[in-house]
């Protein structure tokens, strides 16, 4: 498969449009053009005063690495199965973040929607924690290598296989961890998630979702992706029902000085890779 954002869109969209096989969505709207190049598309004002307000919050969180530079210091550029920070799919923050989030609130169980280095970040903190926590990774083909993780079950499947039943085990202060398709469309994974299995967990549970740039927009060079993740993630959080407790988005584009002056901040993360992670929690 190209890596080239071109030579992927016609790799994956020419046998869409004509009928061969289905690799993606073309949606026919009239008004295309009217709607704002990406470079011109206005972030969300309300997002900004809600994460704003947040900020003590991520803040208190961020300043828990203070406890743990040693742990920092092993994972750079650590080998399997221990994460490591020089990857560009779960970087510093959002490694960070999750193992910080494991340590703090002792989850008895995790569900994780795609998986792979944000696994092993998890069964980290699992670790060294001590913890008994049961981790089931949904995932048809993880990125990264998480078979002999142990206490991880790797189901390898879409989500849209798997058995609903498997969201009902999830209790006040367990954990929803999302790296999905990032794709809002009738039947995608997205759909599910947003429209059945977030809104229906029980008040306390935590929602981690990735690759979520709010209050900004989806960078110009994601727009070949099609994401639209976001948008949905937006209307979920203005329905007062779901607290931001963390956003690596925010902490590394309005809080550089703070997050230069911590130990996070001494941890390795290659040029023009972004932190995305958002976690909320079920009020």
């Amino acid at each position: 498969m190209a890596t080239n954002p071109f030579l992927r869109r016609l790799q994956l969209g020419l046998p869409t449009l004509f009928g061969w096989a289905t690799r993606g969505y073309f949606i026919p709207y009239r008004y295309a053009g009217s709607i704002p190049k990406a470079a011109e598309r206005q972030g969300f004002p309300w997002i900004e005063d809600l994460f704003r307000d947040c900020e003590p919050g991520f803040l208190d969180l961020l300043s828990d690495t203070e406890t743990i530079v040693d742990v920092t210091k092993r994972f750079d550029g650590a080998e399997p199965p221990l994460p490591r920070w020089q990857q560009q799919w779960f970087p510093r923050l959002d490694g960070l973040a999750a193992y910080l989030m494991v340590r703090r609130h002792a989850p008895k169980r995790i569900v994780e929607i795609g998986s792979g280095h944000s696994t092993r970040f998890v069964a980290a903190a699992i670790r060294d924690g001590g913890l008994d926590t049961d981790v089931t990774a949904v995932d048809p083909a993880p990125r990264a290598d998480i078979s002999k993780l142990p206490g991880v079950f790797v189901l390898r499947s879409v989500l849209q296989d798997a058995d609903p039943a498997l969201f009902d085990s999830l209790e006040p202060g367990d954990f929803l961890m999302v790296d999905s398709s990032h794709i809002a469309m009738p039947g995608s994974d997205v759909d599910i998630l947003m429209g059945r299995i977030i809104p229906a967990l029980p008040a306390g549970v935590f929602v981690m979702i990735h690759d979520i740039f709010l209050p900004d927009p989806y960078p110009e060079s994601w727009t070949w992706r099609g994401y639209n993740e976001q948008l949905p993630v937006a209307a979920l959080m203005g329905g007062g029902g779901f607290k931001p407790v963390w956003s690596s988005r925010w902490i590394s584009t309005r809080c550089p000085d703070f997050l230069a002056d911590s130990s996070a901040g001494k941890i390795p993360i290659a040029d023009g890779i972004p932190e995305s992670a958002l976690w909320l929690r079920k009020d």
